[in-house]
């Protein structure tokens, strides 16, 4: 049998292709391969990996389990031109006799997995499928390969050496250590994986599934599957020991940037966010911005939440205010920075209103186009309208019907003219001593400061409104996102780090935190 090394293994089992892919990776999967590998790995690497053994008898657990009404021949389009000797030489025993017990190997390529099941044959179902995907699999020249070289049998002839494929060379590796450690991490991913990362989680324009599915000649839910797996991968690494670096850059670099920063300030913030990740092909600035779970580029801008809201807000915040001490102690309580503050405010929106002239109408105001004669019409219902043109009372006149007016109406009534309220603060929260039940008291780990879970009792979920399959999103010290969850019967913070980094804790520290409304507050104890 002839094929190609790059085949996978659902070119020669076409069922795997149009079958549920949970139902196939509930007997396939594998820890050492990627999601999906049946569509995306050489079916050469899958065999080094798995073994030739145990590919088939998964093979034949799915054959009978999932697709015992296929004849064979539809489970394995090879058996209908490949021949094997009717003796069936090196078959196990069991099987070589089942096999003769249904009238021979021709016959048996047109049974199912169902006909199998007869009580006469003398192996089961699965010895019998395991040894026909044995005797087809094991003829793929990149699996044979891998059997030790016995002496030749036969006169030995003399023939050229195919052609060496050439391997692309990888990339050159980067001299910055921070660049070098990213670019590690992606080096060992598969070259699906990869592609994933590159077009869809870390590109300028992620293209879609479907595009990319359609490039890569995969399957679209395999190349799913593919990125839940990438993503998982990249969570996990940032959890672990190994991510610690690219973690505590990240909050340095957060911290410096506030909620807005441009992009020109974003690369400039370090000298290796411009350098390019090898294995990626785009810059590490970019690489971090998509690790920011929190803000996003819009307009030139990394922005925490939406940036039209936040211009809105400034907007009126700061007045008239557009330079100055004042706008930016002003930009400082939204979270935007002292370095930043002055591009910001040269980004807003200009919006002139000129106010009226009151020389040109003597103190007033021009009337509403809605005032008879004051909008050109000079006729209303066949009686004409006066003109107001030249009619207005100057300024003396008008105060003093107003003062008249004032004198008989008495003086202004409380309701209508309240006096003006006093600014009134929020008190402040009270402690975890003063309040206990508020607060809940978290003893720091290295697990939690490297952005692991960190659980919390049921009470105290339920005392926040939740229940089992919620989450509940808040905002933490710094503006920073946190997420409580309730998966299974625990409840827990996804990741305090932020938090904890901002407190400076360290294990064996105890940390009270308490939610009060959408907003989380933290506090240290010494």
């Amino acid at each position: 049998m002839d094929a190609d090394s790059m085949i996978c293994l659902s070119d020669l089992v076409p069922v795997l292709r149009w079958s549920r892919p949970q139902q196939v990776a509930d007997v396939l999967a594998d820890p050492r391969l990627p999601g999906g590998w049946w569509a995306s790995v050489a079916l050469s690497r899958a065999l080094g990996t798995t073994g030739v053994e145990w590919l088939c008898d998964r093979l034949s657990r799915l054959a009978v389990s999932r697709w015992d009404h296929l004849a064979l021949t539809e489970l394995l389009p090879a058996l209908q031109v490949h021949k094997v000797d009717p003796a069936l030489p090196g078959w196990p025993e069991p099987a070589r006799s089942a096999i003769g017990g249904v009238g021979g190997w021709q016959r048996l390529r047109r049974l199912t997995a169902a006909d199998l099941r007869a009580p006469a044959l003398a192996a089961s179902p699965e010895t019998i499928l395991t040894a026909v995907f044995r005797e087809v699999i094991g003829r793929v020249p990149a699996v044979s390969a891998q059997a030790p070289a016995g002496p030749p049998t036969g006169p030995v002839q003399n023939a050229a050496a195919p052609p060496v494929a050439q391997v692309p060379a990888p990339p050159p590796v980067s001299d910055n250590p921070l660049v070098r450690l990213v670019d590690a991490v992606f080096r060992e991913w598969t070259p699906l994986e990869r592609a994933v990362a590159i077009e869809r989680l870390f590109a300028e324009e992620p293209v879609s599934l479907r595009t990319l599915a359609h490039d890569l000649h995969v399957d679209r839910d395999v190349l799913s599957q593919a990125q839940r797996a990438a993503e998982e991968r990249v969570l996990h690494w940032l959890r672990s020991p190994e991510g610690t670096p690219v973690t505590g850059h990240l909050f340095r670099l957060t911290e410096w940037l506030g909620n807005a920063a441009t992009e020109e300030q974003l690369i400039g913030a370090d000298p290796a966010h411009p350098i390019e990740v090898p294995s990626l092909g785009t810059p590490l600035w970019r690489v971090l911005v998509a690790l920011m779970p929190d803000r996003r580029l819009q307009d030139g801008w990394l922005v925490v939440g939406d940036l039209t809201r936040l211009r809105e807000r400034t907007a009126q915040m700061l007045g008239d205010k557009t330079s100055g001490e004042d706008a930016v102690e002003l930009l400082a309580q939204v979270g935007i920075r002292a370095h930043s503050a002055q591009a910001w405010i040269e980004a807003l929106p200009k919006v002139a209103v000129r106010p009226p002239d009151p020389t040109t109408t003597g103190g007033f105001a021009p009337l509403p186009r809605r005032t008879p004669g004051a909008n050109g019409h000079q006729m209303r219902g066949g009686v004409p309208v006066p003109s107001v043109a030249g009619n207005l009372p100057d300024a003396q006149t008008a105060q003093n019907a107003l003062a008249a007016l004032t004198a008989l109406s008495g003086p202004p009534r409380p309701h209508l003219v309240p006096e003006p309220r006093a600014a009134t603060h929020a008190p402040p929260l009270p402690g975890p001593a003063s309040d206990p039940r508020r607060w809940q008291r978290i003893d720091v780990t290295s697990e939690h400061l490297r952005g692991e879970p960190v659980p919390v009792p049921e009470g105290y979920a339920t005392q926040l409104g939740m229940r089992p399959g919620t989450l509940l999103s808040v905002t933490g010290p710094g503006d920073n996102a946190v997420v409580l969850v309730w998966r299974d019967r625990q409840p827990v913070f996804d990741s305090l780090q932020p938090v904890l980094m901002r407190l400076n804790a360290r294990p064996g520290d105890s940390v009270y935190v308490t939610v009060d409304g959408y907003r989380l507050d933290a506090q240290l104890t010494s």
